[in-house]
């Protein structure tokens, strides 16, 4: 098994930056691997519309690219190949859509993140992504 392009989801959760170590393990484990890191900031409500909405996708996606910087440039630092994508949607539907659409064949993700449900045994994101990747998904906790 090769780990060519891994999708590595970020929300700033400790799940998360656990999820980063791995991901960066199976890189190089791989000779050479690629690290997506993505960032959902989830569905905007259809109500908004207009200037309103875009100045919302711009403020989400800035706040995105500061959630990125930090383990980006850790990356950079340890010699990583990465790129970076930033999608609105339901976050476990966006981690499969990038996932595909990146050609990705592993994503490492927290068990947990930040969502509402933290103290559940294994997050509703990252059990959406197990039932619907057709890749395999390392769950780091």
């Amino acid at each position: 098994m090769s780990y060519a392009r891994i999708l590595l989801p970020m929300d700033g959760s400790e799940h998360a930056r656990l999820a980063l170590r791995h991901a960066v393990n199976l890189a190089r484990c791989g000779g050479g691997g690629h690290v997506v890191l993505m960032h959902s900031f989830g569905e905007i409500p259809a109500l908004i519309g207009g200037e309103a909405r875009e100045e919302l996708v711009r403020e989400c996606t800035r706040e995105a690219e500061a959630l990125l910087a930090e383990p980006r440039a850790l990356l950079d630092e340890l010699g990583v190949s990465s790129s970076v994508r930033i999608v609105d949607g339901a976050p476990g539907r966006a981690v499969v859509r990038v996932c595909d659409e990146e050609g990705c064949d592993t994503i490492v993700m927290g068990s947990r993140g930040l969502g509402e449900l933290g103290g559940m045994l294994m997050g509703s994101v990252t059990h959406q992504v197990l039932q619907l990747s057709r890749v395999p998904v390392l769950v780091v906790r």
